[in-house]
């Protein structure tokens, strides 16, 4: 068994998109449940399901398997699960600027919320859990420690949008693969949100205050340009 790619973050930041896209070859897929996200490896992590519920999804049958669940990238016992579990696979990550980011969370939960499903998590978690997800340089420098910094592939969300052939064609050459046409890289993420939220006092303040930091790092640890990131800065 075999996980030959896995993406692991950042919620709200284009991955449901980017796989889509990253799949249109014909040589990669996802597990054999055909779930993008499993939800599966924090789980394994934490001891409540064995690693064979996990590893048995990616069997070695030619096909580049992998997933993609945004969760992994801020749950402290998944890297070093993925380091023992998914010892060769390219770690994908795509990062938005973290206020946009925040915002689209909680656009996400409004929108679940109209629908008649809405979060069961009770005040204040989801707040609390979608400011910490924005805390990427922490969470990627725990993950690099793990697995290694070589095999972690960080993008910006701002910076793919624009031009995701090349993007999704360096994540096929890391498979071994020569790339494919890619078809509807335009188009809407089928997970957009669509309802709209209102910021409470303060709190966009707030967030600014404790990710600037964190773009500092990003940029002098992992050498991105986040120029882009206008809402944070």
């Amino acid at each position: 068994m075999s996980v030959t790619w896995l993406g692991i973050g950042a919620q709200r930041s284009g991955t449901t998109w980017f796989t889509d896209l990253l799949t249109q070859h014909p040589e990669v897929g996802l597990g054999t449940n055909g779930k993008k996200e499993q939800h599966l490896l924090h789980k394994v992590a934490d001891g409540v399901l064995p690693a064979g519920d996990y590893l048995d999804l990616f069997p070695d049958d030619g096909v580049r398997r992998g997933e993609w669940t945004p969760q992994y990238l801020r749950h402290a016992s998944v890297p070093a699960a993925a380091a023992r579990l998914v010892p060769d696979a390219p770690v994908l990550v795509l990062l938005r600027d973290p206020v946009e980011r925040f915002r689209s969370a909680m656009r996400l939960a409004a929108t679940r919320a109209a629908a008649g499903n809405p979060s069961p998590w009770p005040y204040p978690v989801p707040i609390t859990m979608q400011t910490f997800t924005g805390f990427y340089a922490d969470q990627l420098a725990a993950w690099a420690d793990a697995v290694g910094r070589e095999r972690m592939v960080v993008m910006v969300y701002e910076q793919v949008r624009r031009a995701p052939e090349s993007y999704v064609a360096d994540v096929w050459r890391r498979l071994g693969l020569d790339p494919a046409p890619l078809a509807g890289v335009g188009e809407a993420s089928g997970s957009s949100s669509r309802a709209d939220w209102d910021w409470p006092d303060g709190l966009q303040e707030s967030l600014r205050v404790m990710y600037r930091p964190q773009l500092a790092r990003l940029e002098s640890d992992w050498g991105l340009d986040l120029s882009e990131w206008s809402a944070t800065r």
